[in-house]
């Protein structure tokens, strides 16, 4: 495995050139996700029930984008010829089903271990963070095998993917201090790191 600075560098690397598609992508993400989940609640604000229901139906119809959005990076760090539109993957060839009920899954998964203590979820939440790719290296896998799977494969390493995560903590904070808009330079940033985190545990997990 690589050290922070490597998968950083690495992920410098791959966006270079690509950064254009990457901003794109993520401006597309964050204003379906975000944006117009806000849109979607906003007429329930006067019941917080109701503005709570509409942006939890909202998400789960984001889930198979948020997938999309996972593998368009993954793709991108392997060289591959993508498109902004790339993201949008996850609605095509009846693949929503199986990403949607997947992500349903991690997520029903992690808020149980929360429930327990802040720790246990973080700690699952880590342990299920590969899944995504995998579903993408295995079109045939099912979601709880993949989530399984992810499991196998963070064991021992999941401490090395939350300090990877951590040494973004500047970058937060310049997001904060931006209003938001460093995000667009931030998600292209992490996520490229972590599919190459990805990469080398899968190469680990081969060898």
């Amino acid at each position: 495995m690589d050290t922070n600075q490597g998968y950083k560098n690495r992920a410098l690397a791959s966006l270079g050139g690509k950064w254009d598609k990457a901003v794109i992508a993520t401006v597309i993400f964050l204003v379906i996700t975000v944006g117009v989940g806000q849109v979607v609640s906003l007429p329930f604000s006067s019941s917080p029930s109701s503005s709570g229901g509409a942006s939890f139906i909202w998400t789960i119809l984001c889930l198979p984008l948020m997938w999309g959005f996972s593998v368009f990076f993954l793709n991108l760090i392997r060289g591959k010829e993508i498109g902004w539109e790339s993201v949008f993957d996850g609605y095509k060839n009846g693949e929503w089903k199986r990403v949607g009920i997947t992500y349903l899954l991690v997520y029903i998964y992690v808020i149980l271990w929360t429930l327990l203590l802040v720790v246990p979820g973080v700690i699952k939440a880590l342990s299920y963070s590969m899944t995504p790719f995998i579903m993408k290296d295995d079109p045939a896998i099912s979601g709880n095998a993949a989530i399984e799977k992810s499991m196998r494969m963070m064991d021992g390493h999941k401490m090395e993917l939350f300090w990877l995560y951590l040494s973004f903590i500047g970058w937060i904070f310049l997001t904060i201090f931006t209003f938001g808009i460093g995000l667009v330079l931030l998600e292209p940033y992490v996520n490229s790191s972590v599919a190459h985190f990805y990469e080398d545990l899968k190469n680990q997990q081969n060898a």
